[in-house]
């Protein structure tokens, strides 16, 4: 007779915890859901207001789009259908990161080529200007070798020091 009871037991329990893992699942389904939605709200610019995303604008374009992308999610399409449809809708200035092909590689390059060229540009410069203080000028050669300019500088000299002699030090 004790029996009957076991199996009553048993079998609430069994209920209780394939609910209880039913129960875990859905949340965990829901949370992969919300972050999949936030990803994608934040991929998304707003058409209405300038440089904010769906997740950021508080407008009723980006509230209906934030309903949208949590309903497409919610009958199983992907990140890129869900993009892809947008793109198709709007354009592909909705989204928020312009995508690696065609015309807008340049947005990609140009940074990256810019930094080189200008890294490359200061090397040169650099490395010219720490060479041409180790070198003389060739005018100071030039003049070194003459010894005009030394004796003009010297004659120079000699005259001022002798004017400073004879007006004395006033």
């Amino acid at each position: 007779m004790k029996k009957p009871g076991f199996i009553v037991i048993s079998l609430l329990a069994v209920i209780i915890l394939t609910l209880s893992s039913y129960g875990c699942t859905a949340l965990e389904q829901t949370q992969s859901l919300d972050e999949q939605a936030q990803e994608i709200y934040s991929s998304l610019m707003c058409p209405l207001c300038p440089g904010q995303t769906i997740g950021q604008s508080q407008s009723e374009l980006s509230a209906q789009m934030r309903s949208l992308v949590r309903e497409k999610l919610e009958q199983g399409e992907t990140r890129e259908e869900i993009l892809q449809f947008f793109v198709e809708q709007y354009g592909e200035k909705v989204l928020a990161v312009p995508t690696k092909s065609g015309f807008n590689l340049i947005a990609w390059l140009t940074p990256v080529l810019g930094i080189f060229t200008g890294s490359l540009v200061l090397w040169i410069i650099i490395r010219r200007w720490v060479k041409g203080k180790n070198k003389p000028s060739a005018e100071l050669l030039t003049q070194d070798s003459d010894n005009s300019y030394d004796e003009q500088y010297r004659d120079r000299l000699e005259k001022d020091l002798k004017d400073f002699d004879e007006k004395g030090f006033r």
